[in-house]
């Protein structure tokens, strides 16, 4: 079995395949066959039939799925084999998932980018190459799409929190201590310990891990009216 590899390298040996594939090559399977046992467990591929001039009617089917163990819904219902108007996130396929496939398509040119983008119970950010079919004669009647999914975090409100807080939130993420987080905040332990409590209560979280990956996901406005 070939080791795991990285999205770059993977994404580098499916375009020299893409490359180098005959123009009109009605197989995807060509392109992808040789990187298939690389993928990690937090990559998808899939194959998209574009051969619908809508669209909304375009099918996705899934080669490799996310395996990565995740409480969240997003990353298991957008693994289903169905149409683009079946997806459960309309929003998210309409700014960055139609727009994507429509200018692959047209341009005939492999695309790559990072997204960020609040999908479903999540905010997810993943690295994305779509690769056309190439038909000189013809439209692309199928996309190959690999992702690789950087992080998937709950998705939370935006919440202000107090200028002290957010210290305690970037220090928390750092994997400091109470008692570190006291020294560099040069209050005692069991304000902090109160202040921390207030946080997991405000953000909903239960535990500090879940605090700091909501306060992540949502983005920390510092608020002058809280409470020092």
């Amino acid at each position: 079995m070939k080791g795991r590899a990285s999205f770059k390298l993977i994404s580098r040996l499916m375009t020299d395949a893409w490359v180098y594939s005959p123009d009109g090559h009605r197989e995807a399977a060509g392109i992808y066959a040789r990187i298939l046992e690389m993928l990690r467990p937090n990559m998808i591929l899939a194959i998209v039939d574009t051969r619908a001039n809508d669209p909304d009617d375009f099918a996705l089917d899934v080669v490799h799925r996310y395996a990565v163990p995740t409480c969240t819904s997003a990353m298991r219902s957008f693994q289903d084999s169905r149409t683009f108007s079946e997806f459960p996130d309309q929003r998210h396929l309409l700014t960055v998932v139609i727009p994507a496939y429509v200018k692959a398509i047209k341009n005939q040119r492999p695309l790559t980018d990072r997204i960020a983008a609040s999908i479903l119970d999540t905010v997810t950010i993943y690295d994305r190459l779509i690769l056309p079919h190439r038909n000189a004669a013809a439209r692309s009647e199928w996309c190959l799409v690999l992702i690789d999914v950087k992080f998937v975090l709950p998705d939370a409100p935006r919440t202000p929190v107090a200028d002290v807080d957010l210290g305690i939130l970037q220090l928390l993420a750092e994997g400091a201590t109470i008692k570190e987080i006291a020294e560099a905040s040069f209050r005692s332990d069991r304000t902090i310990h109160h202040r921390v409590e207030r946080l997991k209560a405000r953000f909903g979280a239960r535990n500090l891990a879940h605090l700091v990956g909501l306060s992540i996901s949502a983005g920390i406005a510092d608020d002058p009216s809280s409470e020092e």
